[in-house]
């Protein structure tokens, strides 16, 4: 079974790198994994947290860089900046240099294999997890039975093209998902209750790599001091959140003394996403806190939103065969008595899906942030199916035809997969095609320019963002709402050069496609200060126009008046 694994999941690896065209029509990291890259580095490098990188919004607490880290979690970070310090400067095979690690563009390289490898290790714990629970609870089935159904269920994960797109970039959902697995596995093979510090850590450990642990461990929690003894259930609750507290700590004490709240994070933002016209860009791509409702008028608009955006994320995640594995375990967690171990972690399960979708719908309305859930709701699932066949009465199912239904299930769950897998494929090579960020060549061919003209240190204003601050290695404040925005970030963060690269001005947004589309007119708009202006055309078609600003008058740069804009 580890063998079918361990060739699989690097075979289907390849093939969604390869399709997505990683490192070439792709770069290797994306707006969201150059943030933890950026991170990481900065960590490496000079030991504290903080980043390049900004969101003008940002400038309204600290307006000069290093920025400290408002938007990512400090795990997927501490892993890469281990492997970039670890890393030597160059591989050599037979005398020869396979790899080296001195421009951004080879070193971005280095975050794959902690992707990967929690990829990997996400089908094997859960093939192992079903393994063990199987000897336990069916130990009459025999071990090529055994042994099928946890290949099936470690395969069904290598298999789904989410999980192969989050393994092929610096993404935290596999790293995060490992956790969310290797809690429920404790949970279901009854060692959550005996170890409650080491389950605690291990939460804990899981939620520096996502926020949404914060939501799922009372969820967790409750189920290890459900398991226990009655007269244990206390000591089990303390030690499980004492260990879920102590790898969370330093980073509440860093957010603390940073932010002055323990919880400030800007991701909280996401939540007001669609929600009286508001959008990602108008909370957070204007340099002063956006003004939000408040108490009960402020519930009812989340509420309002939430039903809004629910229905359709439960219907997409239960396309397909997933409606049937939803169903059995629903069905099997009502029916079963027994094993009460099992009944718990079930509806666990069912919770963690559930809190999942509401905090999709809650924040951006995308699948991907009910990975983990669905994940573990899946394996969960199929299992649960079996578990009902077997249940069955001979008068619904004889014994003749359970093994067949078995075998049934397993293909379904396989097909499946495989057909998303091709699926995922197709829609990675159409993706790779128009991505909105330029290809590795073009972004090292914008970092040369900028570096041979803008000393080094000095920042720039994109809507390359973290991508471009990870290759030019300097620091890089996102793009303002609208032109007529710079002003209010130069107050903040006085920086000279404004960059904007767009595949057509139809892709850039607001405001801003005028200037893309027509930039010699920026220079005749005196409220923008702009005193020269260039454009380029690159290779694999991107826009890509240079305003230089002017310097500041006295007054302007000290002014302090409030702005006024309305969002």
């Amino acid at each position: 079974m580890l063998l079918i694994l361990l060739v699989a999941g690097p075979t289907l690896w390849v093939m969604h790198a390869e399709s997505w065209s990683l490192g070439r029509r792709s770069p290797v990291l994306s707006y969201d994994s150059s943030q933890y890259a950026l991170a990481a580095r900065e960590l490496a490098h000079t030991g504290r947290f903080a980043t390049i990188y900004a969101l003008p919004l940002e400038l309204a607490r600290h307006a000069q860089p290093p920025w400290p880290l408002a938007l990512v979690q400090p795990g997927l970070v501490v892993l890469e900046a281990v492997a970039f310090r670890l890393a030597p400067g160059e591989l050599k095979f037979g005398g020869r240099s396979v790899a080296q690690w001195k421009r951004p563009d080879q070193a971005e390289w280095l975050v794959i294999p902690i992707t990967f490898t929690c990829y990997m290790m996400c089908g094997i714990l859960l093939a192992l997890a079903v393994s063990k629970l199987l000897r336990r609870h069916a130990p009459g089935g025999g071990d090529g039975t055994r042994m099928a159904a946890a290949g099936t269920i470690g395969l069904a994960f290598l298999l789904d093209p989410e999980a192969q797109h989050f393994g092929v970039g610096g993404f935290t959902e596999l790293p995060f998902t490992c956790g969310l697995v290797g809690a429920l596995a404790l949970l279901a093979l009854d060692r959550a209750q005996r170890r409650p510090l080491l389950y605690g850590l291990l939460l804990g450990v899981t939620g520096t790599f996502r926020l949404n642990m914060l939501w799922l461990a009372p969820a967790l929690v409750i189920a290890a001091t459900a398991l226990a003894p009655r007269e244990q259930r206390a000591r089990v609750a303390a030690l499980a959140l004492l260990g879920f507290a102590i790898p969370l700590a330093p980073w509440w004490i860093y957010k603390w003394v940073a932010f002055g709240t323990p919880a400030w994070d800007l991701g909280h933002y996401a939540i007001w996403d669609g929600v009286q016209g508001r959008t990602w860009f108008t909370l957070n791509h204007l340099p002063e806190p956006p003004r939000l409702p408040q108490g009960f008028e402020a519930m009812r608009l989340i509420a309002a939103k939430i039903l809004r955006n629910l229905p359709g994320l439960l219907l997409a995640t239960c396309a397909g065969p997933r409606a049937l594995w939803l169903g059995s375990l629903v069905a099997w967690t009502v029916l079963a008595r027994e094993p009460r171990t099992l009944r718990v972690v079930a509806v666990t399960v069912l919770v963690v899906f559930g809190l999942g979708l509401l905090a999709a719908a809650a924040g951006f309305p995308w699948l991907r942030y009910a990975f983990p859930g669905r994940i573990a709701l899946e394996a969960a699932g199929i299992l649960a199916l079996w578990g009902l066949i077997a249940m069955a009465p001979p008068a619904a199912i004889t014994p003749r035809w359970a093994p067949a239904l078995r075998i049934a299930v397993a293909t379904l769950a396989l097909a499946w997969g495989t057909w998303q897998t091709a699926s995922g494929n197709a829609e990675a090579r159409a993706s790779s095609a128009t991505r909105g960020v330029p290809n590795t060549q073009t972004m090292l061919q914008i970092t040369v320019l900028l570096n041979r003209e803008i000393p080094a240190g000095e920042p720039v204003m994109s809507n390359l963002g973290p991508t471009l601050a990870w290759c030019a290695k300097r620091p890089v404040v996102h793009l303002a709402l609208a032109p007529e925005d710079l002003d209010a970030c130069r107050r903040r963060l006085d920086f000279r050069h404004v960059l904007l690269v767009f595949r057509t001005p139809a892709h850039a947004w607001g405001a801003w496609s005028e200037i893309v589309a027509h930039p010699l007119d920026a220079r005749r708009r005196p409220e923008l200060n702009v005193v020269r202006v260039r454009r380029y055309q690159s290779a694999d078609g991107f826009i890509f126009v240079w305003l230089e600003l002017g310097p500041l008058g006295p007054g302007f740069a000290s002014a302090e008046a409030p702005l006024t804009r309305v969002r």
